[in-house]
């Protein structure tokens, strides 16, 4: 009987291979410990069903648990972005001339749709122009807070039509503002231009250099979220800056440089927009203007933290944090919890991490119900 050695060949050299796996696998579970010790002692020759010994793995240790935490909540960093350039949107918005004598009418302020409807209608029907013009912008806003911003657009778009029939420049200048900043938000960035530079010359025609100077920063923020930089950059330091200096306005000043550091940190350009807002931050110190020193600290600190420069940003994120609590601006506090929780886990310090993330998740349960 003749012998094939090409195939017997392989069956050996399985064999052998299944011994010497055997082997090991065995020598393996002779020399496994178990993570908790409670079991020292096993039968290594046990052949029956199931395994000869079956360990628990070890507990999972803070670092592990914390890493899957943080891993978990990073999406909702971009929320909060959103919700800080929207906390700005809304402060920015500007009421109309009349807007002291629409108190009686709006106190209390209406609760729902129907309501403000009712009240509007009313004004349709009499031809108040002057009256309804300012129901409209403030309808508006209070549909931006509730977040219907395509109803907030046709609010302000109806308010344009009839503030133009009551041909009130100075009030029609400022729906176009509020027209403008609602485009921005949208990232509608050609509507958002038109009507900014439809503010801005009207701001011109009244020799209103204050307005000229606000409304260029605002051109620079249209032009920088469009991608055009360099415009962005010069808009503000050779255009606005000017203003601001000619009219002593150093609260103007200091929301400018803030502005220019974003647009710096938009390109990645770290040094130069730290540069911009320690003069934010020294200007505002020493002309005693608190109200934005929380926001340049925690710009400051993320401008480091993105930089690589880990501890210098550590205590600014910290000074960010009592700031940020002084004024009761929850929604910084909560952007300051998110990233100093992670600086925290990159310099390895997981006790403050921890007590960070506990932080971070009660003040995101209070603002994002």
């Amino acid at each position: 009987m003749s012998i094939n050695i090409l195939k017997v060949i392989p069956m050996i050299a399985l064999t052998i291979g299944l011994t010497a796996f055997k082997k090991e696998v065995f020598a393996q579970k002779e020399g496994q410990v178990d993570p908790s010790g409670y079991i020292t002692k096993y039968n290594p020759d046990f052949a029956g069903i199931g395994p000869q010994v079956y360990f628990l793995p070890p507990p999972r240790t803070m670092e592990e648990i914390l890493h899957d935490q943080y891993q978990s909540k990073r999406n909702f960093s971009d929320t909060i972005a959103i919700a800080l350039t929207f906390q700005r949107f809304v402060t920015d918005f500007k009421p109309t001339s009349n807007a002291a004598n629409l108190y009686p009418l709006l106190t209390p302020i209406p609760s729902n749709p129907e309501q403000w409807e009712t009240i509007i209608q009313q004004h349709k029907n009499a031809e108040n122009l002057q009256t309804l013009y300012g129901l409209l912008n403030e309808y508006a806003l209070n549909s931006i807070k509730n977040g219907a911003y395509t109803k907030a657009l046709d609010q302000l778009h109806e308010a344009l039509a009839v503030v133009q029939r009551a041909d009130n420049q100075n009030d029609m200048a400022i729906i176009q503002f509020n027209l403008a900043n609602l485009y921005l938000f949208n990232r509608k960035y050609e509507e958002a231009a038109n009507f900014q530079e439809q503010y801005y010359k009207k701001a011109v025609n009244n020799k209103t250099y204050l307005e000229q100077a606000n409304s260029l920063v605002k051109i620079a923020t249209i032009q920088a979220f469009d991608r055009d930089f360099k415009a962005a950059e010069q808009t503000i330091i050779r255009r606005a800056i000017p203003l601001y200096n000619k009219t002593r306005s150093y609260e103007g000043k200091i929301l400018a440089w803030e502005q220019l550091a974003m647009i710096y940190q938009m390109q990645k350009k770290h040094t130069q927009a730290q540069w911009f807002l320690l003069q934010a931050r020294e200007l505002a110190e020493k002309k005693s203007l608190p109200g934005e020193l929380a926001e340049l600290e925690y710009m400051l600190a993320e401008s480091k933290f993105d930089d690589g420069n880990l501890k210098v940003s550590k205590n600014e994120f910290l000074n960010a944090r009592i700031l940020a609590e002084k004024e009761d601006n929850k929604l910084l506090q909560l952007a300051v919890e998110n990233k100093i929780g992670e600086l925290y886990m990159k310099l390895k310090d997981y006790n403050s991490a921890k007590e960070s993330l506990e932080k971070y998740w009660a003040l995101r349960a209070e603002l994002f119900k």
